[in-house]
Protein backbone atom coordinates (compact mmCIF):
# COMPACT_ATOMS: atom_id res chain seq x y z
CA UNK A 1 0.00 0.00 0.00
CA UNK A 2 2.63 2.54 1.02
CA UNK A 3 4.60 1.51 -2.50
CA UNK A 4 1.49 2.63 -4.40
CA UNK A 5 0.65 5.78 -2.63
CA UNK A 6 4.52 6.67 -2.90
CA UNK A 7 4.10 5.88 -7.21
CA UNK A 8 0.85 8.14 -7.12
CA UNK A 9 2.72 10.81 -5.23
CA UNK A 10 5.71 10.74 -7.89
CA UNK A 11 3.55 10.41 -10.74
CA UNK A 12 0.90 13.33 -9.09
CA UNK A 13 4.16 15.54 -8.71
CA UNK A 14 5.39 14.84 -11.88
CA UNK A 15 2.24 15.75 -13.83
CA UNK A 16 2.02 19.00 -11.65
CA UNK A 17 5.19 20.06 -12.57
CA UNK A 18 4.27 19.60 -16.29
CA UNK A 19 1.23 21.82 -15.92
CA UNK A 20 3.04 24.66 -14.20
CA UNK A 21 5.76 24.50 -16.75
CA UNK A 22 3.01 24.54 -19.08
CA UNK A 23 1.53 27.48 -17.51
CA UNK A 24 4.76 29.45 -17.57
CA UNK A 25 5.48 28.58 -20.76
CA UNK A 26 1.62 29.82 -22.13
CA UNK A 27 2.08 33.00 -20.36
CA UNK A 28 4.77 34.37 -22.62
CA UNK A 29 7.21 35.55 -20.12
CA UNK A 30 10.35 34.39 -22.01
CA UNK A 31 12.03 34.62 -25.51
CA UNK A 32 10.97 31.63 -27.68
CA UNK A 33 13.61 29.14 -28.13
CA UNK A 34 13.41 29.26 -31.86
CA UNK A 35 13.97 32.75 -31.82
CA UNK A 36 17.89 32.43 -29.91
CA UNK A 37 18.06 29.47 -32.11
CA UNK A 38 18.19 32.03 -35.31
CA UNK A 39 19.91 34.19 -33.55
CA UNK A 40 23.09 31.70 -32.81
CA UNK A 41 22.39 30.58 -36.54
CA UNK A 42 23.15 33.91 -37.97
CA UNK A 43 25.93 34.73 -35.92
CA UNK A 44 27.77 31.39 -36.25
CA UNK A 45 29.21 29.12 -38.09
CA UNK A 46 27.77 25.34 -38.02
CA UNK A 47 25.00 23.67 -37.33
CA UNK A 48 22.58 23.18 -33.60
CA UNK A 49 22.79 20.11 -32.28
CA UNK A 50 21.00 20.13 -29.57
CA UNK A 51 18.77 22.34 -27.44
CA UNK A 52 17.61 22.03 -23.56
CA UNK A 53 16.21 24.24 -20.57
CA UNK A 54 16.75 23.89 -17.35
CA UNK A 55 16.47 25.99 -14.09
CA UNK A 56 19.64 27.25 -12.80
CA UNK A 57 19.03 29.34 -9.63
CA UNK A 58 15.74 29.81 -9.73
CA UNK A 59 15.82 30.97 -13.50
CA UNK A 60 15.09 29.30 -16.24
CA UNK A 61 18.52 28.80 -19.12
CA UNK A 62 18.47 27.71 -22.57
CA UNK A 63 21.12 25.69 -23.14
CA UNK A 64 22.44 25.05 -27.20
CA UNK A 65 24.98 22.87 -28.74
CA UNK A 66 26.64 24.41 -32.01
CA UNK A 67 28.51 21.72 -34.23
CA UNK A 68 31.22 23.21 -37.13
CA UNK A 69 31.94 19.95 -38.88
CA UNK A 70 34.73 22.18 -40.83
CA UNK A 71 36.82 23.13 -38.05
CA UNK A 72 35.90 20.07 -35.78
CA UNK A 73 34.38 21.81 -32.95
CA UNK A 74 31.54 22.33 -30.40
CA UNK A 75 30.54 25.87 -29.08
CA UNK A 76 28.30 25.24 -26.07
CA UNK A 77 25.86 28.09 -25.39
CA UNK A 78 23.78 29.30 -22.33
CA UNK A 79 20.70 31.87 -22.94
CA UNK A 80 19.07 33.33 -20.20
CA UNK A 81 15.11 32.60 -21.37
CA UNK A 82 13.42 35.60 -19.70
CA UNK A 83 15.35 38.05 -22.33
CA UNK A 84 17.72 36.00 -24.29
CA UNK A 85 20.60 37.23 -22.90
CA UNK A 86 23.89 35.47 -23.29
CA UNK A 87 25.63 33.98 -20.13
CA UNK A 88 27.83 31.28 -21.20
CA UNK A 89 29.79 30.17 -24.42
CA UNK A 90 32.37 27.79 -24.29
CA UNK A 91 34.67 25.77 -27.37
CA UNK A 92 35.96 22.67 -27.15
CA UNK A 93 36.95 19.73 -30.13
CA UNK A 94 34.57 17.28 -31.29
CA UNK A 95 34.93 13.89 -29.14
CA UNK A 96 33.94 10.28 -29.96
CA UNK A 97 31.11 10.84 -28.31
CA UNK A 98 29.87 13.35 -30.62
CA UNK A 99 30.40 11.64 -33.68
CA UNK A 100 26.73 10.96 -34.22
CA UNK A 101 25.89 14.78 -34.22
CA UNK A 102 28.46 15.58 -36.54
CA UNK A 103 26.90 13.44 -38.82
CA UNK A 104 23.98 14.22 -38.82
CA UNK A 105 25.09 17.68 -38.73
CA UNK A 106 26.90 17.22 -41.65
CA UNK A 107 23.31 16.78 -43.76
CA UNK A 108 21.90 19.67 -42.42
CA UNK A 109 24.26 21.84 -43.26
CA UNK A 110 24.95 20.06 -47.06
CA UNK A 111 21.03 20.56 -47.37
CA UNK A 112 21.48 24.35 -46.84
CA UNK A 113 18.89 23.36 -43.90
CA UNK A 114 18.72 24.88 -40.87
CA UNK A 115 18.23 23.29 -36.99
CA UNK A 116 15.44 25.76 -35.86
CA UNK A 117 13.92 25.43 -39.76
CA UNK A 118 13.73 21.44 -39.31
CA UNK A 119 12.17 22.33 -35.43
CA UNK A 120 9.42 24.49 -37.39
CA UNK A 121 8.60 21.85 -39.69
CA UNK A 122 8.23 19.22 -37.62
CA UNK A 123 5.83 21.04 -34.48
CA UNK A 124 3.91 23.33 -37.17
CA UNK A 125 0.70 21.58 -36.96
CA UNK A 126 1.32 20.98 -32.52
CA UNK A 127 0.16 23.53 -30.07
CA UNK A 128 3.10 22.36 -27.80
CA UNK A 129 5.83 24.03 -26.22
CA UNK A 130 9.51 22.87 -26.89
CA UNK A 131 11.57 21.69 -23.87
CA UNK A 132 14.53 19.83 -25.70
CA UNK A 133 16.00 18.89 -28.97
CA UNK A 134 18.64 16.77 -30.35
CA UNK A 135 20.40 15.61 -33.67
CA UNK A 136 21.00 12.24 -34.11
CA UNK A 137 22.20 9.75 -36.88
CA UNK A 138 21.93 5.89 -36.14
CA UNK A 139 21.12 2.87 -38.35
CA UNK A 140 21.72 5.02 -41.39
CA UNK A 141 19.31 7.55 -40.09
CA UNK A 142 19.72 11.35 -39.21
CA UNK A 143 16.84 12.30 -37.27
CA UNK A 144 15.63 14.90 -34.55
CA UNK A 145 14.43 13.77 -31.25
CA UNK A 146 12.17 16.27 -29.60
CA UNK A 147 10.22 16.89 -26.51
CA UNK A 148 7.39 18.88 -26.48
CA UNK A 149 5.22 20.36 -23.76
CA UNK A 150 1.31 20.83 -24.02
CA UNK A 151 -1.65 20.80 -21.92
CA UNK A 152 -2.09 17.20 -21.25
CA UNK A 153 1.66 17.04 -20.69
CA UNK A 154 4.98 16.06 -22.24
CA UNK A 155 5.98 13.82 -25.19
CA UNK A 156 8.51 13.00 -27.95
CA UNK A 157 8.56 12.40 -31.30
CA UNK A 158 11.54 11.95 -33.95
CA UNK A 159 11.80 13.57 -37.39
CA UNK A 160 13.99 12.50 -40.11
CA UNK A 161 16.29 15.30 -41.26
CA UNK A 162 17.32 13.96 -44.60
CA UNK A 163 13.07 13.65 -46.08
CA UNK A 164 11.71 16.27 -43.73
CA UNK A 165 9.10 14.09 -42.41
CA UNK A 166 8.13 12.41 -39.24
CA UNK A 167 9.45 9.10 -37.82
CA UNK A 168 6.06 7.36 -36.92
CA UNK A 169 8.11 4.26 -35.71
CA UNK A 170 10.29 6.40 -33.04
CA UNK A 171 7.58 8.06 -31.47
CA UNK A 172 7.47 7.71 -27.39
CA UNK A 173 4.86 8.85 -24.70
Amino acid sequence: MRLWLLGFMLVSGIASAAQSMYSMFAAGDYVQPLSVMQQIEKGFSGVIAEFEMETQEGELVYQFELINPLANSITRFEYRARDGKLLKQKASKVSADDLAEVEAARLIAAKNQTFSGIIAKAIKERKAFLTEAKLDHDLGISYLEIKLLDDTGKFKLAFDVDNLRPLPLLQWD
